[in-house]
């Protein structure tokens, strides 16, 4: 119960409000970038290959200028932050692609991120900060207990195997989770939108909000199995993980055991094959 009472400053609520113009100069940004994957990978060639990573890159960005925008109210220079991070998620998607070992660059955008946001105004804001030990324990504890769950409960009721298909092709998605899937959740929808959300509103209500929004993007996901367990299930355990980032979020100040907490969860998703 903790985590769900923790207490926060509200003094400048009123201008807590999102910054929709530059809200949607982000998205906007976020179409074209995902206008061109598409012509890639529908024209044929030899850069189709690069298309499919070009609009999941698109989508990463739009999540990360989207934050950016929020995070610094739309103040100037929010998109020179979200054009360094969106050029880091681009290379790195499109030499994913190019050799397994390109998945290593994806492990650049965390460290891009905390340095480009570290020293402003807005990282408060967003839960930018270093936690204490045992929070970050914690958050790790529980994104592994909840993946734990999802292991038992798939393999026992739904018939999945626990197994790795590949070494290579696991630590590339494993490597996409560390350093651009859980770090463009964390930072949109339990940093920046959940940090304004629950300055202006209670916690309650910015929770249920902000884990609204990251189900529905995990729902859309073209990756997730269009089977009716999956969808249900992505609900189920994507609801729980954005409550519980939040609630993390909200007790410790810091964005990094939310982030551990779905790194956990999504290195053991991964070891879950439908065979």
């Amino acid at each position: 119960m903790l985590l769900l009472t923790a207490p926060f400053d509200r003094a400048g609520s009123p201008a807590a409000a999102l910054p929709w113009s530059a809200t949607g100069q982000a998205m906007a940004g976020t179409l074209g970038l995902a206008a061109v994957g598409l012509v890639i990978d529908q024209g044929g060639g030899v850069l189709a290959p690069f298309g499919r990573p070009l609009l999941s890159a698109a989508v990463h960005a739009g999540f990360l200028a989207t934050g950016c925008a929020a995070a610094m109210g739309g103040s100037a220079g929010w998109r020179r932050s979200a054009s360094r991070l969106a050029t880091v998620v681009v290379i790195a998607s499109l030499m994913s692609r190019a050799t397994p070992w390109g998945a290593i660059s994806f492990l650049a955008l965390p460290i891009v991120l905390f340095f480009d946001f570290a020293r402003r105004p807005a990282a408060p804001l967003v839960g930018l900060a270093w936690p204490t030990p045992a929070a970050a324990a914690l958050g790790l504890a529980a994104g592994l207990s909840l993946g734990t769950h999802l292991l038992i409960a798939s393999s026992r009721t739904f018939g999945y195997a626990i197994q790795i298909d590949g070494w290579p092709h696991y630590l590339v998605a494993v490597a996409y989770d560390i350093g651009v899937s859980a770090v463009s959740a964390e930072w949109l929808f339990r940093g920046a939108l959940f940090g304004r959300w629950w300055r202006r509103w209670s916690f309650e209500l910015a929770a249920v909000l902000a884990t609204a929004c990251a189900v529905t993007r995990y729902v859309l996901d073209p990756n997730l199995p269009q089977t009716v367990d999956a969808r249900l299930g992505a609900i189920f355990y994507m609801g729980l993980l954005g409550l519980t980032g939040c609630g993390l979020r909200a007790w410790s100040g810091s964005l990094v055991p939310g982030y551990l907490a779905t790194v956990g969860f999504f290195v053991l998703y991964r070891a879950l094959s439908s065979r």
